[in-house]
């Protein structure tokens, strides 16, 4: 009877430990799934610009159907391209005008904040380059399930900055300690 209740007592102290690294690890991950997914359509829509020898952009969306009018990508975002000739560049998608061609649907995940400076519609030309070909800057943060706002980045659990260059191409760091998650 006493080596159960030892037993027990040293299960309960292992776990009051291991239970809040598992936590942040699962933050890590989500983190870090949030911005592999948004790094691999960010190379998506660039590639598709180039391959099509069309203008594809990217907004952020709540249905996978139209463009939401926030900066923030938490929800998820589409790609998109124009018809021949009918390409402008950083145009909110029309689902009703059949020349724009839906070609990708993201979900975000929840429990992570992805925020953009400026506009919220981004577009690579025919030759992978933003239009305008000026910087861009993502921040993809851990925030608590059910909350709102832009989410932090801890030392437990970093935040990711994906940097878009005028040339479109994608550099991601670790953000640093910050109390918001809001791109410079």
């Amino acid at each position: 009877m006493i080596e159960l209740m030892v037993t027990i007592a040293v299960l309960a102290i292992l776990m009051t430990i291991a239970v809040p690294s598992f936590n942040n690890s699962i933050r890590r991950n989500d983190v870090s799934t949030a911005s592999n997914a948004l790094l691999a359509d960010l190379s998506y829509a660039r590639t598709e610009a180039v391959t099509r020898h069309s203008t594809v952009s990217m907004c952020p969306s709540t249905d996978g159907t139209s463009c939401a009018s926030s900066t923030a990508y938490d929800t998820g975002w589409i790609i998109y391209t124009y018809a021949a000739g009918k390409a402008k560049a950083n145009t909110a998608y029309d689902g009703s005008d059949a020349g724009n061609i839906l070609l990708r649907y993201t979900q975000a995940r929840s429990g992570v904040s992805i925020q953009i400076k400026g506009a919220s519609v981004i577009s690579y030309g025919q030759q992978g380059q933003l239009k305008p070909d000026s910087a861009l800057n993502f921040q993809v943060c851990y925030r608590p399930k059910g909350t709102t706002g832009t989410g932090f980045s801890t030392t437990a659990v970093p935040g990711a900055l994906l940097q878009v260059s005028g040339s479109g191409s994608v550099n991601t760091t670790q953000l640093g300690v910050q109390t918001g998650c809001t791109p410079a």
